[in-house]
């Protein structure tokens, strides 16, 4: 009887063949023989790499096989050898020799046939019989297995789904259909203890892939690689011989999660491996046969965390791969913390925080990460966005600051620390990556100088490149290009008007140069400018190391850069400065200015002028009295006693600012406001010059100013500075100018220099008439005589408006005539009646013979009655004195009704306005009908979206005359209307143009083939024409 012998199937080769392991002796490798089983012939798996396919059944008999002895202890015992050495015999699976015989149940399911050699044998006379009672129980079963029509004795059988030992398909799209998926397998092959070969059950073939065990790397082994040695690191054959024992033609579930990093061929797959024994990958890691592998680490079952826990358990132990171990357990030594507030971002992975137990700021690098290189232009936009993203998440903001580890200098780079920084848990490193706004820097295994979050990263790292997110999307992003606002003043005046429209614009605070100098971005606009808090004065600071700075211009500094700088913020714009800065005010919060900061913290100061000019000069004048109280700052040494007496002072000022601002914005409405009386303010005075119908110059004849007067101009006709061959008389400069006409020497004042003609036009200021003269007729004017003021003063008649060149201009000579024949040559009474801030004083001349003010009997009720004056009901002046200005608006009437003056041909204004409005309802009115038929045809047009369907339409309307001519007379109608408009009542002006442009409408759409005006309609036009008629008359 053949001996029995106990051995483990380590792998089934085919149906009919496996390879057996023997017990371990010592720290040998287990002995191994491959053992075919005696007396069946088997379907045999093909080689794809020679061009031997797979026999029909093949892997249906190895299955059958595999599935009842792979790994498992079995007995077998050696019945003969062929000539090359090969073993043949029987396997059995348990101690019954019939039930128990593989071969015996091969044979009976139909997936092995008896072979030729057996049958040869059983003929023979010297069979033993032991030989011939087992050929022939397989004879028996073959014959009940073909007669069944089992296994390979099924004629309509089908075959099984085609084995694919090499992968041709896209790994990227096979990834995206089974990605997360529990994938049914069998490990064909254990490379090392980490790398398997894996077939994968699939439902239309049996694909087999190269897998690498997702978070662990064992040590390497490599042999029967052609071309290269055999070899293999410490430990790498023990672990793989335990990762075989267990793994090893078992059947197990393989989930894939990534593609390897790198190169790697096509088939390899990032994965983990799920049997009923366990996680293969723990055991690995916790045994000290593999290390943590950060590249794939987040792709680990369950997480990072456990595999980093039993890494560290075996470090700890010293066993196998970290025997001699010497480095930090954990990967990081004790991480030191700290509570701190972000200043500053750097860049894309650097930022500047305040650390609160030190009051010092400090520069760290978020640890483990790298920001988008700035360098290639496809990732510079990456960089910027980086930037952005990481100052919206923590600028201003407590964070808590873990530094992991200190990064030497080396390179060019200078030594920094490396941290974990959190927001309220988030951790900002994180984000950046997620977002795909950053990479995670591979270290060495045994490097611990990493992230405290490392694993976080990778796994955050892992979701971007999966989302295609930032940098991982393969789309370059190129830095946007900015627009300098401030690029000069002219630059900065066309941008002005547009953002002092928009009331207050958010902005980003770019860079603070001063304490009240910022650079600001619009990232609305994409613009940058310089701007300048407005209405205050912070310190210098030095701009270099050899310059002092002023005091306290650091401190400011400091404060805007620590409250403002990379910060949101809304900005009103007021006004340019000359170098193209924009002046204005800069909000931190709703109600929080930060000039306002400034001067209660005593590091500015108001300037008086351009505080006067801002909204909010109240607010600045109060910051800077309370931090005069306090004694803030550059007020340490402020007399406190002086305190409430300049604060009353300067409310008082700030008040009267105010008023007389809103004065100058709007002097009717202010002197509405205030509730103001007639002005009785009575003066001697004389018309020294009649400029035009509109402006007048009086002299004040008192006895004094007359004496004084004369006794300056006798003196002046012979007293002449001479001039030197350097005078050049600058516009505004008070000089002695020769009158042409009398050839007398009078004071002047340089209105203008014409240089190309060598001349100047002067004014003369004691008596206000104006002419140009050559530099032969100037001198410069000795100072003595510049102490009397000028004694003419530009005044306008109250209450009425002369005729002009925009109003009956055909009557001004007639209107200056009986102006002239009322004043000159005359001394009258002048009563003032109002002094508006900007402009010429508003007077009523009386006949110092009247006795008393009656208006109607003034030179100003004199032009009015004799029709060569219209009714100012709008100035100051009849704001004063309004019963005055109802008197003279009578006389106006009455004028008008007797067509006196400039009313002899009736209501000039009427006419004026009256043209142009029916002109304006022409152009409207006639021309509708002619785009409506000129548009024909648009609705023809058809395109794919709406933007080629806008263009397509613009382009056919403003390339067709039939449209583009009557819109253009359309549009003329507009600039008329808006130019009469000026002139009329706009409760006229709208019925009126309306109205008629109804009418001219119809009419036109009658000429163009359009359906007649009905009778009712007609009417309707006749109504509206005698409402024209009544609402002009």
């Amino acid at each position: 009887m053949v001996a029995l012998l106990g051995a483990n199937v380590k792998l089934v080769l085919s149906g009919d063949s496996v390879v057996l392991r023997g017990a371990q002796r010592g720290n040998q490798p287990p002995p191994e023989r491959t053992l075919s089983l005696a007396y069946i012939a088997a379907p045999h798996l093909g080689n794809p790499k020679k061009g031997i396919e797979d026999e029909p059944f093949a892997l249906e008999a190895r299955e059958f096989l595999r599935r009842r002895v792979a790994g498992k202890s079995i007995k077998f015992s050696v019945r003969y050898k062929s000539n090359s050495g090969r073993e043949y015999g029987s396997l059995y699976t348990g101690p019954d020799m019939q039930n128990d015989d593989m071969a015996l149940k091969l044979v009976e399911e139909g997936w092995a046939k008896v072979s030729d050699q057996a049958r040869n044998k059983m003929n023979r006379s010297d069979i033993d019989p032991e030989d011939a009672e087992l050929i022939g129980g397989l004879l028996d079963r073959e014959e009940y297995a073909r007669s069944g029509k089992r296994g390979l004795w099924d004629t309509k059988a089908s075959l099984s789904r085609p084995r694919l030992t090499t992968f041709d398909q896209d790994a990227e799209r096979f990834l995206a259909q089974n990605k997360g998926r529990d994938l049914r397998a069998t490990v064909e092959q254990v490379r090392d203890a980490s790398t398997l070969r894996v077939t994968l059950h699939l439902p239309t073939a049996h694909q087999s892939i190269t897998l690498f065990l997702a978070g662990v790397k064992a040590p390497v082994v490599r042999t029967n690689v052609p071309g290269q040695p055999d070899f293999a690191e410490p430990f790498g054959e023990e672990a793989k011989f335990h990762v075989e024992v267990r793994l090893l033609q078992q059947d197990v579930m393989v989930r894939l999660e990534s593609l390897p990093h790198g190169a790697a061929p096509n088939g390899a797959f990032v994965g983990n491996v799920t049997h009923p024994a366990g996680n293969i990958s723990e055991w690995l890691v916790s045994s000290g046969y593999a290390r943590v592998a950060d590249m794939s680490v987040s792709h680990a079952e369950g997480g990072p965390a456990k595999l980093r826990q039993l890494e560290n358990a075996a470090k700890q132990k010293r066993i196998r791969i970290w025997k001699g171990f010497s480095g930090q357990i954990g990967g990081l030594a004790a991480a030191k913390s700290l509570e701190a507030t972000v200043v500053r971002i750097v860049n894309g992975d650097t930022v500047v925080v305040h650390d609160e137990a030190r009051d010092a700021d400090r520069e760290f690098q978020l640890a483990s990460i790298r920001q988008p290189r700035v360098s290639d232009p496809d990732q510079a936009g990456y960089a910027d966005q980086a930037r952005e993203t990481l100052r919206r998440l923590c600028i201003g903001k407590p964070v808590t600051v873990t530094i992991d580890y200190h990064k030497p200098a080396q390179d060019n780079f200078r030594a920094r620390d490396c941290a974990t920084i959190k927001h309220k848990d988030q951790d900002l490193g994180a984000s950046l990556v997620q977002k795909g706004l950053a990479s995670v820097l591979r270290h060495r295994a045994d490097d611990g100088n990493r992230s405290s979050n490392y694993d976080q990263l990778l796994l955050a790292e892992a979701n971007a490149q999966e989302a295609k997110l930032g940098i991982h999307s393969g789309k370059p992003k190129q830095v946007a290009k900015v627009t300098n606002a401030s690029e000069n003043a002219e630059r900065a005046r066309s941008f002005i008007t547009h953002w002092q429209r928009s009331g207050r614009v958010p902005c980003i605070v770019d860079y603070v140069s001063g304490g009240a100098r910022l650079r600001l971005h619009i990232p609305k606009e994409n613009c940058k400018l310089t701007f300048v808090l407005a209405g205050i004065r912070c310190p210098r600071t030095a701009r270099n190391e050899s310059e002092a700075g002023e005091p306290f211009g650091a401190e400011a500094l400091a404060y805007t850069t620590r409250h403002a700088l990379q910060r949101n913020v809304e900005v009103e714009f007021e006004t340019v400065d000359k170098i193209g800065g924009f002046v204005g005010t800069l909000w931190l919060g709703k109600d929080h200015s930060l000039a306002e900061d400034l001067l209660e913290q005593g590091l500015a100061s108001v300037h008086e002028y351009s505080a006067t000019q801002s909204p909010y000069s109240s607010r600045l004048f109060a910051a800077e009295s309370q931090a005069q109280r306090q004694k803030c700052g550059m007020w340490v040494d402020y007399d406190a006693e002086k305190a409430e007496e300049e604060e009353r002072q300067a409310q008082e000022a700030a008040a009267a600012r105010e008023a007389q601002r809103q004065l100058e914005r709007n002097p009717i409405a202010a002197a509405a406001a205030q509730g103001l009386q007639p002005r009785i303010e009575f003066l001697d005075v004389v018309v020294s010059e009649i400029t035009s119908s509109t402006s007048m110059f009086i002299q004040i004849a008192t006895q004094s100013n007359i004496k004084e007067l004369e006794d300056l101009m006798a003196d002046l006709s012979v007293t002449q500075m001479p001039a030197t061959a350097d005078f050049a008389p600058k516009a505004g400069q008070l000089v002695s100018a020769c009158y042409t006409a009398g050839d007398e020497w009078h004071r002047a004042k340089i209105r203008k220099v014409l240089p190309s003609k060598k001349e100047f036009e002067v004014a003369y200021i004691d008596f206000g008439n104006s002419e140009v003269l050559g530099i032969d007729r100037i001198r410069p004017l000795a100072s003595k005589f510049s102490g009397l003021a000028a004694q003419a003063h530009e005044a306008q008649l109250a209450f009425v408006r002369l005729p002009d060149d925009s109003f009956a201009p055909d009557y001004v000579p007639e209107a200056l005539a009986e102006l002239r024949r009322l004043v000159e040559g005359k001394q009258l009474v002048a009563n003032v009646e109002a002094r508006p801030p900007n402009g010429p004083i508003q007077v009523t001349l009386y006949e110092p013979a009247l006795g008393k003010s009656i208006v109607e009997k003034s030179v100003n009720g004199t032009l009015a009655s004799s029709g060569f004056a219209l009714a100012e009901k709008t100035s100051l002046a009849s704001l004063h004195n309004p019963l005055a200005a109802k008197k003279v608006e009578e006389l106006v009437d009455d004028a008008r009704t007797a067509h006196r003056g400039i009313w002899e041909y009736g209501d000039v204004t009427a006419a004026e306005f009256c043209f142009g409005f029916i002109l304006t309802a022409l152009c409207w009115g006639f021309t509708n009908p002619f785009i409506k038929r000129g548009s024909e045809g648009i609705e023809k047009i058809k395109k794919g979206n709406w933007i080629t369907q806008t263009l397509a339409e613009t382009w056919f309307l403003f390339t067709n005359w039939k449209y583009v001519v009557p819109l253009a007379i359309n549009l003329s109608g507009s600039a008329v209307y808006y130019y009469t408009l000026s002139s009329a009542d706009i409760t006229i002006a709208v019925p009126i143009t309306n109205s008629l442009a109804l009418i001219f409408t119809i009419l036109a759409g009658v000429l163009v083939g359009e359906k007649p005006p009905t009778k009712k309609e007609i009417f309707g036009m006749s109504c509206v024409v005698v409402g024209v008629a009544l609402c002009v008359t």
